[in-house]
């Protein structure tokens, strides 16, 4: 009898022991991510689970909408934007325990096919009657450099008589090219890379425009952090920056630091 008591509370210790341990690997980090930066990030993801166990819920949205959405709520393991910007608001408040930058998020002037012969360079912007898309500068990245852009451009204003639409996430504003809902747009080159041959691509001077580094930032509200870490990690890794570049996010350069002024 004394056995069988023994037994039955080595069992029900097991069980509890295992009780425990069933939440901690089935926790699942919450990422915060730039909508741009969703194929790459997708395709991460996917490999890492596969890999780690350990399960990832992305939020994607347009970066400024994100840091908003973490103002409100509190919550989070990772902040992934398209450009350090947010990540330095974010130190500001506190709430960055690590920080990897990550790759390039450049902008390009693309144009759709029907107006590849009436737009040839970037002052034919500013011809009566044509349509340009922009990102809303509040809520994306690549918003506050094209807004960047048209002021060193010299005709700021008369381009901006022939914005039509501003969008909230790049992936919007490469949708209303593809559907020739404007006649050209300043998006990221990744969305080039990822619709090859729907798009002609007109250059931008680089002088204009300061490049955006999108990083990774491990939150300090992370319930995971070693797990949030681990993801980051993954993500910075060669195999993880070779992920971003067959999308069209080339590696940043291994000299910029982290909350530093762009070169």
């Amino acid at each position: 009898m004394r056995l069988q008591v023994l037994r039955s509370k080595a069992l029900l210790l097991a069980l509890g022991l295992f009780t425990l341990a069933v939440p901690a690997m089935a926790a699942e980090l919450h990422a915060y991510v730039g909508a741009g930066l969703r194929p790459p990030i997708d395709a991460l993801i996917a490999a890492f689970e596969k890999d780690s166990g350990i399960a990832v819920r992305a939020e994607y949205g347009g970066s400024g909408q994100l840091l908003a959405r973490f103002d409100e709520t509190g919550t989070g393991d990772l902040f992934i934007p398209g450009t350090t910007f947010y990540t330095d608001k974010l130190k500001e408040r506190g709430a960055v325990a690590d920080l990897k930058v990550l790759v390039v998020h450049g902008p390009v002037l693309a144009v759709t096919p029907g107006k590849a012969g009436v737009i040839q360079s970037f002052a034919d912007l500013a011809k009566p009657g044509l349509r340009l898309g922009l990102g809303d500068p509040r809520a994306m990245a690549l918003g506050r450099t094209a807004e960047e852009i048209l002021d060193k451009s010299g005709q700021g204003e008369a381009i901006r008589k022939n914005v039509t639409v501003r969008a909230a996430t790049v992936k919007q504003l490469a949708l209303y090219l593809l559907d020739s809902n404007v006649d050209a747009a300043i998006i990221g080159a990744s969305e080039i890379a990822q619709n090859p041959g729907a798009l002609a691509v007109r250059s931008i001077p680089s002088d204009w425009y300061q490049a955006e580094y999108a990083p990774v930032a491990v939150l300090t509200t992370s319930r995971a952090p070693d797990a949030a870490r681990r993801f980051a990690d993954y993500l910075a890794s060669a195999a993880g920056l070779a992920v971003f570049e067959r999308f069209g996010f080339p590696a940043a350069p291994q000299d910029v630091t982290p909350g530093a002024p762009k070169p």
